[in-house]
């Protein structure tokens, strides 16, 4: 079968790949969307790795899932406290080899909405992350740092449950509206944010941490008496939370382009031309 996986130097290329064997449910990729982590291992530690892992798929018995990316056990400490993500079990892979790719072996998914495309329900995995990190996100006025489609999407969820969002993103032109004054809480969705959430939390706000925000001294966590929370990925009820939420929210169309051009889509989304990049086999 196709697929995209990283050469020696760790850049993408369209190679034949063996069929994924082993465990799990056999499942066609339809779709699979190009994520932010994706583009941070494009370097020679991951040589030979198949990325992707918004993966929409169609299983044997023809139902239309969206593919579950890591997975605790459910049963730890951690993992009943909330903090899935954490589990020993979560590293583990339950798409194998990566979605860029024809076919993969899937542990657990969701089913796709009727009336989703299956590159628009590519997005169900991030929204699923985005819910799980809204949870932490006391409600009333919010700021957005960066406006990639992540932020993109925890503007629109925070919208949707009623609080007062502002949006900035180092690239002016997606930068949306901008505080006027301080808020409750800051979601940093940008690398290196750090200093712009400090800037606009107010004394006894709450930072959530979605991306390296960079160094946050302890000496105004401590004097403004702030709030730091860190989230990251999905989990199974999260992603059906998704499901139900998606075909209600107005997001970018994604641009959508077959694998064989994996690296023209990889330019368009670091040069910031595209919001949402797409890949169909």
């Amino acid at each position: 079968m196709r697929g995209v996986a990283l050469d020696a130097a760790g850049r993408p290329e369209v190679r034949e790949l063996d069929e994924p064997a082993g465990d799990g449910a056999l499942v066609r990729v339809l779709a699979c969307g190009l994520c932010g982590s994706d583009v941070e291992k494009l370097r020679p530690g991951f040589a030979g790795v198949v990325l992707g892992h918004e993966v929409v798929g169609e299983t044997e018995d023809g139902r239309r899932v969206a593919l579950v990316h890591h997975q605790g056990c459910g049963e730890c400490e951690r993992c009943r406290s909330g903090h899935e993500s954490t589990c020993e079990r979560f590293a583990a892979p339950t798409i194998r080899p990566g979605g860029f790719a024809e076919r993969v072996r899937a542990d657990a998914w969701v089913d796709v909405p009727d009336g989703l495309g299956d590159a628009e329900a590519t997005a169900l995995e991030p929204l699923g992350c985005v819910i799980r990190g809204a949870e932490a996100v006391p409600r009333g006025r919010v700021l957005v740092v960066g406006q990639g489609f992540v932020g993109r999407l925890f503007a629109a969820v925070l919208a949707g449950r009623g609080d007062e969002v502002f949006a900035l993103d180092a690239d002016p032109r997606r930068s949306g509206r901008e505080p006027d004054g301080q808020v409750g809480a800051v979601v940093v969705c940008a690398p290196g944010s750090a200093a712009t959430a400090l800037e606009h939390v107010s004394p006894g706000g709450t930072i959530l941490v979605f991306a390296d925000a960079g160094p946050l001294p302890a000496d105004e966590i401590y004097r403004r008496e702030l709030t730091v929370v860190g989230r990251r990925s999905a989990t199974v009820d999260a992603m059906r939370a998704a499901a139900a939420l998606l075909p209600e929210l107005e997001l970018p169309a994604p641009t959508v382009l077959p694998l064989a051009r994996f690296r023209e889509g990889l330019d368009l989304f670091l040069r910031r031309d595209a919001t949402k990049v797409v890949f169909v086999p």
